[in-house]
């Protein structure tokens, strides 16, 4: 079973890094400026190239990323173990900006935690009689996300949504000192989610009527917030005053950009063909439906209390008071892919003890890999704020035309034209869930199939 663990990781982790985003994309860029800058000349201070990138901070006469700072700290160190090896050297102008960056960063903060998740539900679904395939179940609803879109690329929702998970893991276990210290780490990575941690802890005290896990909970997250305001102190001279506050865009100069929801974001980030989240993670749609037909109307205010219900929908109100709620160029509502990758994780383990409809389950599953894997192969993530309908208006006219996505393993390396690459991908993927279903199968016949304990700690 431990070989077949093996490849379902390293397979899983090909296809996630198989297209790999090298474009000079404001936001990624903003990450990857200051490891280049501190390579450079020592400073985190990106002066020298902050014409690349739009998401930066001016503070006293310097520019700097206004990234929430952890996945640019987790890849520098890596960064330069490349560089002294000679592994990474500068061009001809003495600069260590290029291509490199955005390979390294993508492959460590988001091809490596969508794989290792994947694995990790998995592990946890190794029963023999589910309705789905543990294999199925465990890499299609990921696949068909937006979440897919994600992944090997230098942005910071998939380690933070990794870390979300590990905390809600630790949470619902009673480790609070563990899921405080995750949530921190998942703060780091991306500065809004504090608002479910913040739920999480009210919680703690008015579910089991005792302030000692809220105070433990808090503890853990406590290393992290003194990070921030060191780092704040830093940068901006006030331990309060994050480097965001001082970004070009005028709006998040009140409030950080924040006032109230409107219909329209939230129809916008719920059901809509343009960010919603039903329609870009069909999966949860299931998730949804399983969850009704469990419902009790008796059980209302447990139900809504629930961490995982209330903290994601507090979030996603949240957000849709930010003035930017659709996330700018992007397929899918960014920012909600943390939290989706935690609904997609919970949901997985939530669905495989129902009785569900196996035909709704592959119609979503199928309706999901069309959009992700089409918009994989030509424009990934980048979407234009004003396409309305991403998937006719954009995606589908460049494959009718031949566009495709040259950011690829294969194209990249041997100069494959792009086309010929998306059909090696697919067939690739294809390979990779069916050969693992055979293998899985063979491994329950001859007994090598062991369930998991259901009390074994994520963790141990």
């Amino acid at each position: 079973m431990r070989s077949f663990l093996v490849l379902y990781f390293s397979f899983n982790l090909i296809l996630s890094a198989f297209y790999i985003d090298v474009r000079i994309n404001a936001n990624t860029t903003s990450r990857a400026l200051p490891i280049i800058t501190y390579f450079e000349s020592g400073t985190f201070q990106i002066d020298k190239y902050h014409e690349k990138t739009c998401d930066k901070a001016y503070v006293n006469g310097h520019y700097y990323t206004d990234k929430a700072p952890l996945p640019t700290y987790m890849v520098l160190p890596f960064f330069g173990i490349l560089k002294s090896l000679g592994l990474i050297t500068p061009d001809k102008n003495g600069s260590l900006f290029g291509s490199h960056i955005y390979i390294l960063g993508g492959f460590l903060t988001a091809s490596l935690p969508f794989a290792l998740l994947m694995l990790m539900v998995f592990k946890r679904l190794r029963q023999p009689n589910y309705t789905v395939s543990p294999v199925f179940l465990s890499m299609l609803p990921f696949y068909s996300s937006f979440i897919f879109l994600f992944a090997g690329t230098f942005f910071a929702h998939i380690m933070s949504g990794m870390f979300l998970t590990f905390a809600y893991i630790s949470y619902k276990q009673e480790s609070h000192l563990l899921s405080g210290m995750f949530a921190g780490l998942s703060f780091l990575c991306e500065f809004n989610l504090a608002v479910i941690f913040f739920i999480w802890g009210l919680l703690l005290i008015f579910r089991l009527r005792r302030i000692k896990p809220a105070v433990i909970f808090a503890a853990g997250i406590l290393p992290s917030v003194i990070f921030i305001l060191i780092y704040n102190y830093t940068f901006t001279g006030s331990p309060f005053a994050m480097l965001y506050k001082f970004h070009n865009f005028e709006e998040v100069h009140t409030g950080y950009g924040f006032a109230a929801p409107s219909l329209k974001s939230v129809w916008g980030l719920s059901l809509s063909w343009y960010k919603g989240l039903l329609f870009y993670s069909p999966f949860l749609v299931l998730v949804l439906v399983a969850a009704l037909k469990k419902f009790e109307p008796g059980k209302m205010r447990s139900f809504i209390s629930h961490p995982l219900v209330l903290g994601n929908a507090v979030y996603f109100f949240f957000i849709s008071s930010y003035f930017a709620w659709w996330g700018g160029w992007t397929q899918g509502p960014r920012f909600l892919l943390a939290p989706a990758m935690l609904l997609t994780f919970e949901g997985i383990l939530f669905v495989a003890k129902q009785k569900i409809p196996v035909i709704l389950f592959w119609l979503l599953t199928f309706f999901g890999l069309a959009i992700t894997f089409l918009s994989k192969i030509t424009v990934v993530y980048s979407v234009p704020t004003d396409i309305s309908n991403p998937m006719t208006d954009l995606v589908i006219p460049h494959v009718v035309s031949g566009k495709f996505n040259e950011n690829n393993i294969l194209t990249m390396m041997t100069g494959t034209n792009p086309a010929f690459s998306a059909v090696i991908f697919f067939a690739l993927f294809a390979a990779t869930v069916i050969g693992l279903e055979l293998w899985h199968r063979r491994l329950r016949r001859i007994g090598d199939f062991q369930p998991v304990n259901r009390s074994e700690s994520y963790f141990s």
